[in-house]
């Protein structure tokens, strides 16, 4: 019987010869290392007993993965001393062999495994091992013959405390390998050399490798580290011009310091970045790490980031053109650019989350993983707040278990904050130009890299949600998106509570329209999962009741719910369910009603434009007493220019820039700023505002045109106290035009270069302006043709007038604008909701004002958002 085994097993190691050219010599049994069965001895080139005897290591109750195991003699050498050993090879010949081997001494602590090192898994390996780590690996004579040998030696080092390896090849091959595993171990010892021997044709050295380095990776050290902590002006530009030597330095931007780094932005042109301590080194280095390799895996333009470290540690990169996300820009994309936008953001995150993490540690990339949050110090540093939408979110917290541990599954690379500066967009809102500052890239929970597209928009978070899971096959979970994003705001509250800031009010308000989204969203959930509700996210229901309710055939929207890859049935089941939803129902009534009203409006326009002072030539004439004016214009809603009104204003003739400067020189007022990078800076003006000197303004507007720095009627509230003395060179407008107990406070200044644009708006007031000096060139467009101008939010219109797209916004082409030119000492009567856009001719003077003896307090009555 015995004979019969040996017989068997004899033949199967045979057979591994098979497919190995030169090695089907009769005198060897297999075809590269030798066997043992039943004590009798097989040999061949190598011989496993021979390579063990140089190993100082004892294998007593070890668990041992030989790599590349051939027939697995190695391990069938130690089977009575290792606790349990694990083989893999990619032939499968040799570890049927191996099995042979095995079933025929009746090893059960040895176990073997078909896998090709060069394109499986490695974290398979672990789960050879039943989920439990190595003490030591064996990888003798296998690097030369697997591609990834580093990814290989780095899954070894993170997943035993000894390794057993020979550099294999000539000796260049032989010094990178024996370089790397340097890098990996921190007590290597050379235990044997065998120099081409009649049966080998390359060189091999064995090495004993024991005391892995700490970290996954190559440490990321600098010849030089001299850190730079000065915050002025003077010191920063000396130390980049002996830095970098291409330019000379004017201005300088401080765009944030903290702890770890001073950012500054160098002549508009370049982004500095210099680190404080070793820390902020660290983090500088892994920017310059990712951002090169990023540079391969996506379809954006990544700057160049360049290190200095003399006279200090310096990064530099190019400052990319583009502005940052805007909610009311991505809003205003049409469907088909909205789809664009979103696929963008998400095949950013697929390529991200892509990437291999062991090949991240073999670029020497740091793997950091994301800190535990402290929910217990969150509670406590907000237990005092009051607000209701905290409380209840502070409650929710109490059920939840975030020192998180992430599961396997869940974790991704690259979670660092997307919420808008990082991301760098073209004008129009339609591309990712480019992505910038990676120096915060972590590993972490997929659901936390996602919850922060919550904080800039909770419908183009659900549309990324939905596509990045269709393209992946990737679920998402939502109610986890959720609690993170829960935990970023309350977070973001302590540091501002912590630091005092003026911030902390606003973020409040954030988190209460944070909260009431999180309720509906859960109550959404409890309702799916009971009642089968629509699975459409909200921006598409809204899409799809808003069409319902203009009479759009429901047959085209199914259609286009389909083309867009929400499942035919359920697109089906949802035009089904909400073309007969009561909802839907009182909407189209509604609707039904505002077309009458428009229809209303245009046939009024039509006869107003009867006469030529509507819309063709506004009227010019000398300032008619109060009652003539109430009776001709401010009754009947018609605009005129009128002159003479301000012909004993002190103001005019004598205010301009160079008498602004004389009297008020050194007097802090506030203009806007930095309006060209904003194309919705009027929408935004409260984030342009800041306070500068008047001499300072002056010199601005004497550099010529611009459209960057504007005082207008926004800034009056906070530099009325500054300006004070010049309403009293202000009076009347003609005779009893204005109330007289507000005529030195009832004044509003724009003040500004030639250039300065105030786009297409309406006010909610009747008002005069007035110009005292320069020209301004203002557009006219009647009240009663707002259902052409494309009214979204407020009084402003989704058109950029006069640079509409005809083809996106085909009503405009129905408006009748009128232009027209005011000179100093002209005033212009703007009726409540006629639209208007006005730009200056020259450096301008103007003053408008509200506070007629007639009736204008119907903004309190106007319906807002």
């Amino acid at each position: 019987m015995m004979k019969d085994k040996m017989a068997s097993v004899l033949k199967v190691l045979n057979y591994t010869k098979a497919d190995e050219v030169g090695v089907d010599e009769a005198s060897f049994v297999a075809d590269y290392n030798a066997a043992c069965i039943q004590d009798e001895t097989f040999l061949w080139h190598r011989s496993p007993q021979v390579d063990l005897l140089p190993i100082r290591y004892d294998f007593s109750g070890k668990r041992a993965l030989d790599l590349g195991c051939l027939n697995g003699d190695l391990l069938h050498r130690l089977t009575h001393t290792l606790s349990f050993g694990v083989g893999v090879d990619a032939n499968s010949r040799r570890i049927n062999a191996a099995n042979a081997l095995k079933a025929v001494s009746q090893a059960e602590n040895i176990h073997f495994y078909t896998f090709d090192l060069n394109t499986e898994d490695l974290s398979m390996l672990t789960s050879f091992a039943l989920g439990e780590s190595f003490d030591i690996c064996l990888c003798a004579n296998v690097l030369l013959d697997v591609n990834r040998w580093k990814e290989l030696l780095l899954f070894c080092s993170t997943n035993s405390a000894a390794l057993f390896v020979e550099t294999y090849g000539n000796a260049d091959e032989q010094e990178k390998q024996f370089n790397f595993i340097e890098s990996l171990y921190q007590n290597i010892k050379l235990i044997a050399y065998f120099q081409n021997s009649e049966s080998m044709d390359l060189d091999r050295k064995m090495y004993f490798c024991e005391d892995p380095v700490e970290s996954h990776l190559i440490p990321i050290k600098f010849d030089c580290e001299k850190f730079f902590d000065a915050q002025d002006e003077l010191s920063i530009k000396n130390v980049y011009e002996n830095t970098f030597l291409d330019l000379i330095v004017s201005p300088i931007l401080f765009l944030s310091h903290n702890k770890d780094h001073i950012v500054v932005e160098i002549n508009n042109k370049y982004i500095l970045k210099m680190p404080r301590s070793s820390k902020g080194s660290k983090a500088l280095a892994s920017e310059r790490a990712i951002t090169d390799l990023m540079r391969d895996q996506v379809a954006l333009t990544l700057p160049k980031f360049d290190i200095k470290t003399h006279p200090a540690l310096i990064g530099r990169y190019q400052k990319i053109s583009g502005g940052g996300f805007n909610l009311e820009r991505f809003e205003a994309l049409s469907t088909q650019d909205r789809v664009s936008f979103v696929t963008q953001i998400v095949d950013f995150y697929f390529a991200f989350h892509s990437i291999n993490l062991n090949e991240l540690a073999i670029k020497t990339i740091p793997l950091v993983s994301t800190s535990s949050i402290a929910v217990d110090l969150i509670k406590e540093r907000l237990s005092h707040e009051r607000s209701t939408s905290v409380v209840s979110l502070l409650n929710e917290l109490s059920s939840i278990s975030f020192a998180l541990s992430v599961p396997e599954k869940n974790k991704v690379f690259g979670h660092f904050d997307l919420q808008g500066d990082n991301f760098i967009l073209s004008s129009d809102h339609k591309n990712i130009i480019s992505v910038i500052s990676f120096g915060k890239c972590k590993l972490g929970d997929i659901h936390q890299d996602f919850s922060v597209l919550n904080l800039s928009s909770t419908d183009l978070a659900e549309e990324v949600f939905l596509k990045y899971e269709v393209k992946t096959g990737r679920p998402l979970n939502r109610h986890l998106i959720r609690q993170y994003t829960t935990l970023h705001y309350l977070n973001l509250l302590v540091e501002l509570k912590q630091s005092n800031s003026n911030h902390y009010d606003d973020v409040l308000t954030r988190i209460e329209s944070w909260y009431y989204y999180a309720l509906r969203e859960d109550a959404r959930e409890d309702l799916l999962s009971s009642k089968g509700e629509s699975l459409l996210p909200d921006v598409w229901r809204r899409w799809l009741a808003s069409n319902l309710i203009k009479g759009v055939k429901a047959g085209d929207l199914q259609r286009i719910l389909i083309e867009q890859g929400f499942p035919p049935k359920e697109s089906a089941m949802d035009v089904l369910v909400a073309e007969n939803h009561p909802y839907i129902l009182a909407g189209k009534d509604i609707f039904h009603s505002l077309n009458k009203r428009n229809w209303l409006l245009q046939v009024c326009d039509e006869l107003a434009s009867l006469d030529h002072r509507y819309n063709a030539l506004i009227e010019r004439r000398h300032v008619p007493e109060f009652s003539v004016f109430i009776r001709e214009y401010y009754s009947k809603h018609l605009p005129v220019i009128l002159t003479g009104g301000i012909d004993h204003w002190p103001a005019l003739g004598k205010w301009s820039p160079e008498f602004f400067l004389e009297s008020l020189g050194d007097e802090a007022i506030e203009i806007q700023q930095n309006r060209e990078q904003d194309p919705l800076f009027e929408r935004n003006s409260v984030r342009h505002k800041k306070k500068i000197l008047m001499r300072e303004f002056i010199q601005l507007i004497n550099k010529g045109e611009s459209n960057d720095h504007y005082m207008t009627a926004n800034n009056m509230k906070s530099s009325f106290s500054s300006l004070a003395p010049l309403f009293k060179d202000i009076a009347d407008f003609g005779k009893g035009y204005r109330q007289t107990h507000s005529i030195e406070s009832g004044n509003l200044l724009w003040f500004g270069p030639k250039g300065t644009f105030t786009p297409l708006h309406h006010d909610l007031t009747n008002n005069m302006l007035v110009q005292i000096y320069g020209r301004k060139k203002v557009t006219l467009i009647p009240a009663m043709q707002v259902p052409n101008l494309y009214n979204d939010r407020g009084v402003y219109s989704k058109a950029d007038y006069p640079h509409f797209d005809p083809l996106r916004y085909p009503e405009m082409k129905k408006i009748t604008p009128v232009d027209l030119i005011l000179n100093p000492g002209d005033a212009l009567f703007i009726p409540l909701g006629w639209w208007h856009c006005v730009e200056s001719l020259d450096v301008s003077i103007s003053v408008s004002f509200t506070n007629f003896n007639a009736p204008n307090m119907f903004f309190k009555r106007f319906p807002r958002n």
